[in-house]
């Protein structure tokens, strides 16, 4: 694992792998280690960053609110000091996402290629008010308030095939700093990312959970739209993709990488 430095703070990470270098993501409540089943799949073929966002995983909070342009310039920042100005692939999981395409339409060189996975990208009205009724429970009530009410929707139980899977994803749930936690979730409800994705020039793969209460597949096709010459697939998982269907998830991005240019992208004119 390796502390870099981005923006005078202390980011925690990992790279893993050879080849081409391949982002990961993660989504709101996570870290580095909602990717730990979905990795060794990714490893022979690209070398492989993760990270845990302010406040999560080992990373500390961040010191003031932060919006989502501050992600993704923390990524930013990130991928340069990991990869110089070599494209990467992003691979975004719900918020996740939100923080990828943010950080394309910042920095159009700096990403070959996206692949959205649940990807949390538009806000209708009672979404928002959601993620704000969220983000105030959490800062008065700390994680445990809000975590299982969450997992029902996220990690249901039908999904909880690998129960100590499922365990370790909670504890790291409830380990999440809740200041943090609610800034992401502010700064989500504060965006509306789906009106932006015309502006999106390089390939871009959609991918839906059959069984994603909060991102179904019929709302994620119809995002997929939004961006010329996109790839949408449904594979059998819920929101947390990387834990609860590793395998198909692997097998969508390998797939879809495998197909680009080595420097894959369309021309940003």
């Amino acid at each position: 694992m390796l502390p870099l430095a981005t923006r005078a703070k202390a980011v925690h990470a990992r790279i893993d792998g050879a080849g081409r270098p391949l982002v990961l993501i993660h989504e709101l409540g996570g870290s580095l280690e909602s990717f730990e089943l979905v990795l060794p799949w990714l490893t022979g073929s690209y070398r492989v960053l993760a990270y845990d966002q302010n406040g999560c995983g080992m990373t500390a909070p961040a010191q003031a609110p932060v919006t989502l342009g501050d992600q993704a310039d923390l990524l930013l920042d990130l991928i340069a000091d990991s990869f110089g100005d070599e494209p990467c692939r992003l691979v975004g999981v719900a918020a996740g996402a939100a923080i990828a395409v943010t950080a394309t339409l910042l920095r159009p060189g700096a990403v070959a290629a996206l692949a959205l996975c649940a990807p949390a990208l538009d806000l209708p009205t009672h979404r928002r008010a959601y993620l704000q009724e969220r983000a105030a429970r959490a800062l008065a009530e700390g994680m445990a308030s809000i975590a299982e009410p969450s997992l029902l929707r996220s990690y249901p139980p039908a999904l909880r095939r690998d129960e100590a899977a499922f365990a370790r994803y909670r504890s790291r749930f409830l380990a999440a700093d809740p200041a943090s936690y609610a800034a992401a979730n502010l700064a989500l409800a504060e965006a509306d990312v789906a009106e932006r994705l015309p502006g999106i020039a390089q390939p871009c793969l959609f991918l839906a959970g059959r069984h994603d209460e909060l991102r179904p597949p019929g709302d994620v096709e119809r995002l997929s739209r939004s961006v010329p010459g996109t790839e949408f697939a449904v594979i059998e998982s819920g929101h947390i993709m990387p834990m609860q269907a590793s395998a198909e998830m692997a097998e969508q991005l390998l797939a879809f990488f495998g197909n680009l240019p080595r420097y894959g992208g369309r021309s940003h004119g």
